[in-house]
């Protein structure tokens, strides 16, 4: 059977840098409060990184943990301030900033048109909530370049669980054989891939080290790369 779909995860591998725009978040975050609140709002990103690390203790690879409105809402309850009033403009000052640092990596649009006229469907597998990665894609202009997206979300479970292969198998009527992952956090988009018979191309732009035990992957540096393995598979 030829190659039918191409997954890809989305944040650090199709643009980078989350990480990037996560701290720059902090920064905005914190200069919001404290022009909302003046002194009552010192601290505030100290709390909403603390009610972060909090749900994901309490909801460990659920969608919830991805949510900045609930960060927001638990920190600004537990510093007395007016949650149901703030928590989505903190929500949306924490996405502007990552927005603000976000790069489209070299290649990534021109490759998506390629593999949709070679009639290889392109969906994206993500842990995050569906409204801001549907954002994401739009923001950089590769929004009619994806056939379906399929959020943790929607599926109900993060990655590595396999909820999300699944139903975007689903949605592009492929089977795990006919079907490539491409991502750059080996544990969620790779082990994840494999475990439901996925091949996976582990995009390891930060070089970090190679996982313990014989698994049967394609390791690459840059998207580049990883494109020209996938033409390889058309």
């Amino acid at each position: 059977m030829g190659l039918k779909a191409v997954f890809f995860d989305l944040d650090d591998t199709l643009y980078t840098s989350f990480q990037a725009g996560d701290a720059y978040a902090y920064e905005k975050l914190e200069e919001w409060a404290i022009s909302t609140f003046g002194d009552k709002g010192k601290g505030f990103a100290d709390a909403f990184r603390v009610n972060r690390k909090r749900l994901a203790r309490q909801q460990p690879a659920m969608p919830p943990t991805h949510d900045r409105v609930l960060f927001a809402q638990g920190a600004l309850e537990r510093m007395g301030l007016n949650a149901i009033r703030y928590s989505r403009e903190a929500f949306r000052v924490y996405w502007n900033a990552v927005f603000a640092k976000m790069t489209l990596r070299p290649g990534v649009a021109e490759f998506l048109d390629e593999l949709r006229a070679a009639g290889v469907k392109v969906a994206i597998c993500t842990n995050m909530l569906a409204d801001i990665q549907m954002e994401k894609l739009e923001y950089l202009g590769i929004a009619d370049k994806v056939d379906c997206l399929v959020t943790s979300e929607e599926a109900g479970v993060d990655k590595p669980g396999s909820a999300i292969f699944w139903l975007a198998m689903h949605k592009c009527r492929c089977l795990p054989e006919e079907t490539v992952m491409v991502g750059d956090n080996f544990t969620h988009d790779i082990q994840g891939a494999l475990d439901v018979g996925i091949d996976g191309v582990w995009l390891n732009w930060t070089d970090k080290p190679k996982p313990v035990g014989e698994l049967s992957y394609t390791e690459v540096s840059t998207f580049e790369q990883a494109a020209a393995h996938i033409r390889t598979l058309l």
